[in-house]
């Protein structure tokens, strides 16, 4: 378990161009190898549009994974934090903070106690380049969203997942889980972890992003789940890959009287639609890897 005090935050004025912010994470590199670290990073401008940060998490994700891979950190955990500058009055701590060059927290409206970090150090930006991505303002759109999921060792994919459920959520998010029961099946079973450690994470990972949202978790045993059942749900979020569930979910409100869900599609991580997403950043990838490790020990 990752110790909060041993955190490294990045805080960022905008989302740099990928050879930026690899530059930036490369700095992170001896700060988070000095014990098992997370790296947080909080983007200061506040997102309008879903497509916009599905977009821009999808790339400092990935940016940001491939700088600690090419390093052998498999396991350092990343968070993308944004439209949300009251993060820092949780009882996180931070061994090392990053900030621009000739900034203070003051600069990015931060109020960040003397005690939450161990010490401060700064980044050159030699660009202010920003990626313009346009489409309909959506954030807090929904009053009422549902998600689901296994969310076994929760990964950067899942990440996104459950940020833009967030973004577009105004009070109410319901995230069905799969009960222990119906992983027998699942590769590296014996891996997967326990439904309730499960539940924490997800839990830990929204609060983080939105600390005043209602989250509801529950088991999921069935393709439905609560969206079968509850007729407040206004939206349903899924994966580019499992849009054929979301039309079984509307076949089954509308049998039971209920209206049908707009559906809101995140892109997959990694892997493409031609060779059945592959290669995308997956659960089973995670477990295989934790097996490896544990069978060269």
């Amino acid at each position: 378990m990752v110790e909060e005090s041993s955190r490294v935050l990045i805080v960022l004025p905008y989302t740099p161009p990928s050879a930026t912010l690899q530059r930036i994470i490369g700095q992170t590199i001896p700060l988070l190898r000095e014990c098992q670290s997370q790296l947080d990073i909080v983007v200061i401008p506040e997102f309008k549009t879903s497509f916009q940060l599905d977009s821009a998490l999808g790339k400092m994700y990935s940016v940001t994974r491939d700088v600690f891979l090419s390093y052998g950190m498999i396991n350092t955990g990343i968070n993308i934090i944004f439209n949300n500058s009251h993060f820092v009055e949780s009882n996180l701590q931070w061994k090392v903070v990053l900030l621009p060059q000739e900034t203070t927290f003051e600069t990015w409206k931060l109020e960040l106690g003397r005690e939450q970090y161990r010490s401060l150090e700064h980044y050159a930006l030699h660009d202010n380049i920003m990626e313009e991505i346009k489409g309909p303002k959506d954030a807090n759109k929904f009053h009422v969203t549902a998600l689901g999921g296994t969310f076994d060792h929760i990964h950067d994919g899942h990440k996104i997942l459950l940020s833009v459920s967030t973004f577009i959520t105004s009070q109410r998010l319901i995230c069905g889980i799969t009960c222990d029961e119906l992983l027998h099946n699942k590769k590296y079973k014996e891996l997967i972890e326990p439904y309730d450690t499960r539940c924490r994470h997800v839990h830990q990972f929204i609060k983080l992003l939105k600390p005043d949202i209602s989250v509801e978790l529950v088991p999921l045993r069935d393709v439905c789940g609560p969206t079968g059942k509850v007729p407040e749900i206004e939206c349903l979020v899924v994966s580019r890959e499992t849009v054929s569930g979301a039309e079984t979910v509307n076949k089954t409100r509308i049998e039971k009287g209920m209206s049908p869900l707009a559906v809101h599609v995140v892109n997959v991580l990694g892997g493409r639609e031609e060779d059945g997403w592959s290669e995308k950043l997956s659960s089973t990838e995670i477990r295989r890897l934790l097996q490896s490790s544990i069978s060269s020990n």
